[in-house]
């Protein structure tokens, strides 16, 4: 298979037939984002509408239109505005922050403000200054930003609280979506705020996340960033090394240098502890590379794929390309996906996430503006 190959299956499948699904079946009338739908490409009602997917989704169809997808009625600029309005008229809080999830009919059910939230929330904003040249976008950033500076950042022991009140364990995981997020700012209209603030999880990164007896990426830890004990202390997600290797990258080209070893590391224990016989990223494994779950996750694939194409892989980049075709987007309604499986490579969904079209964005995304 070639690259050409492979962008012409990836441009049929995300323009052809998924963005317009869930441009049409994944958005009510409000504008807001359904959570799911069923696996025969119908809204599943009832479910939390979290923050997360709602601006997820505004990246989406940004992006969608960044690499050319038809402007017309129901196309992607007119989808990811609509979904902006509704995010910043439904989920801002107040204080500057936002809450975590409303319900089917638009009313707050759960009001915490929690930081893997806001970090897509400043990622949907970024796309939106980038692409649809919001005028809100930017002022609305630097706001949550103060916020989440002035109620959750933790000045002793660094970072930020993930929600409030504050709970355990701390995770890198919504550090690593602020870093993300921070950096898609800083590439399109740098301030200090953003730097400063992408700076400090770098910090956290080097003096905490990375486990530099073992060379891998811890998940979880104590309030005072300690490793967590027992099990969740050795929780090691290969997928999450990949998007941090991807992540220090984007850091390096914007001036935040001084982390290719650690990157190196990552992507040595990712591929030598993280990829099954099939060559998919495995779920979990421990700090010393016994594999915990060999399950796998659709984001774990995309974040390799993404990764393999940054460090100029591109073959093994298109047979993981090849392989999600033949298992996670082999559906019988073309545009969904299955999510999980199992150790025995059993489909565990019942239904289809809405969350996941972000992560096969980015690797879309990376894979059709790669040279061909």
């Amino acid at each position: 298979m070639t690259l050409s190959t492979t962008q012409n299956q990836v441009r049929d499948w995300l323009f052809g037939q998924a963005l317009p699904l869930w441009a049409e079946a994944g958005v009510d009338a409000e504008g807001r984002f359904f959570e799911k739908l069923d696996f025969d490409g119908r809204p599943i009602i009832g479910a939390p509408r979290r923050t997360r997917v709602q601006a997820r989704q505004v990246y989406v169809f940004c992006e969608a239109v960044a690499l050319g997808w038809p402007e017309k009625e129901n196309g992607g600029a007119a989808v990811a505005r609509r979904g902006l309005d509704a995010l910043i008229r439904d989920y801002r809080r107040e204080d500057g922050l936002w809450v975590r999830a409303l319900n089917d009919a638009g009313a707050v059910i759960d009001p915490t403000p929690d930081l893997y939230d806001l970090a897509f929330v400043l990622f949907a904003l970024a796309a939106a200054h980038r692409v649809l040249k919001d005028e809100r976008a930017l002022p609305l950033a630097l706001s949550t930003l103060a916020a989440i500076e002035t109620h959750m950042a933790d000045p002793v022991r660094g970072g930020w609280q993930e929600a409030l009140p504050p709970v355990l364990p701390r995770r890198q995981n919504p550090h690593m979506h602020m870093l993300e997020a921070l950096l898609a700012w800083q590439a399109v209209a740098p301030d200090p705020a953003f730097e400063a603030a992408a700076r400090s999880v770098l910090n956290l990164f080097n003096r905490r996340f990375f486990d530099r007896e073992h060379l891998v990426l811890g998940e979880f830890f104590t309030a005072d960033w300690t490793v967590a004990s027992g099990g969740p202390g050795q929780v090691v997600e290969p997928g999450h090394h990949m998007e941090w290797i991807w992540l220090l990258d984007q850091a390096r080209r914007l001036g935040f240098d001084g982390h290719e070893r650690q990157a190196q590391a990552l992507f040595a224990s990712a591929l030598t502890n993280g990829v099954d016989a099939q060559g998919l990223m495995v779920r979990e494994v421990d700090r010393i590379g016994a594999v915990r779950d060999a399950g796998r996750r659709l984001w774990g694939q995309t974040e390799a794929i993404r990764t393999f194409l940054l460090r100029d892989q591109t073959e093994r980049a298109l047979s993981l390309t090849d392989a999600v075709f033949a298992t996670h987007l082999a559906t019988e309604t073309p545009g969904l996906w299955i999510d999980s499986y199992d150790a025995e490579g059993r489909a565990q969904d019942a239904s289809v996430p809405a969350s996941t079209l972000y992560h096969l964005m980015t690797a879309f995304s990376a894979l059709l503006t790669e040279p061909a």
